[in-house]
């Protein structure tokens, strides 16, 4: 079995970006941050635990099928604008695109498998599946099954409220895919709570809209009006995508969108080339005292401090 584990203060954004996904802070608590990997045979294994709200997004790997299963967060998860609740688990395929949105205290496993050895399993245990799996799905009411996987992973891995301390055992491998297929399998054998359920969200293209102008856009200084007319929709139907989809309104999003990426010229952007003010400005934030509350409220450090960590 290979572990790693991760836990500088860019933990999450050195997580994510292994995976090869994107990744921006949301919110901030204090608290230990942490991340590990792990590989059963064929089986990934991430292991996260964070404090504050994230938003990840990227494209499942071409070949490869991710389910999320959540281990006692404290808030809601939203993937693709949708609300998940505790016991319900995300599903992707190879090629899918996917938007997930952390708890403010997020603990979750992400398993990975051969999309190929998925749907071999499943057309063995149930032929009835074949060809009928989407590529970005909700699997809901299988809190029996959740609890299974939830179990397998404590019992293999140690407590999540730790870092990964124990090397599996071989044989595990079994026993997860088997949990991992009968959770899919579930719809298909009459349970009668069962479902997967489309990851699809009406709301979405409003904020896939307004997000590629505001990125397009990150130094001008930006109107709700200018939102409204990239959505092609109204203030109201703007504000209300938002809040579903990240949790904040647009203008706010805008804010974190722009901290973010202030922090990581900080981290790029030597001091010789340029000064914080000026990574700063170019991003609108023409108040220096307003600008450094509102980046050590969400990333608990300040600006020289981030430039110390270099």
């Amino acid at each position: 079995m290979r572990r790693v584990a991760l836990r500088k203060p860019e933990i999450l954004e050195a997580a994510f970006a292994r995976l090869g996904l994107g990744f921006q802070r949301l919110s901030h608590r204090e608290g230990e941050n942490w991340t590990a990997f792990a590989q059963l045979e064929s089986l990934g294994f991430q292991a996260t635990s964070t404090f504050g709200s994230g938003r990840a997004w990227g494209v499942v790997p071409a070949g490869s099928m991710i389910m999320q299963v959540d281990m006692g967060s404290e808030g809601p998860r939203r993937i693709s604008g949708r609300m998940l609740g505790a016991d319900d688990i995300g599903v992707a395929f190879g090629g899918s695109e996917f938007d997930i949105v952390t708890a403010e205290r997020h603990r979750a496993v992400l398993f990975s498998l051969p999309q190929a050895a998925v749907a071999t399993a499943m057309a063995h245990r149930a032929p009835a599946t074949e060809g009928r799996v989407g590529a970005q799905l909700i699997l809901t009411g299988c809190s029996a099954e959740t609890v299974r996987i939830r179990r397998l992973a404590s019992a293999a891995f140690g407590s999540t409220d730790g870092p990964l301390r124990l090397p599996a055992p071989g044989h595990a491998y079994g026993d997860f895919v088997d949990a991992l297929i009968g959770a899919l399998l579930l719809p298909w054998e009459r349970q009668a709570t069962a479902r997967l359920e489309t990851a699809h969200y009406h709301r979405l293209p409003i904020v896939r809209r307004v997000e590629e102008f505001m990125r397009s856009n990150l130094g001008e200084p930006l109107m709700l009006r200018d939102l409204c007319n990239a959505a092609r929709a109204s203030e109201r139907a703007v504000e209300y995508a938002f809040r579903d989809v990240y949790g904040v309104g647009a203008k706010q999003y805008l804010k974190l969108l722009r901290l973010n990426h202030v922090r990581r010229d900080l981290m790029t952007v030597s001091p010789e080339a340029a000064s914080i003010a000026d990574i700063a400005g170019s991003y609108g934030f023409w108040h220096m005292g307003h600008f450094s509350t509102a980046y050590r409220r969400l990333f608990g450090e300040t600006p020289g401090q981030r430039r110390g960590y270099r």
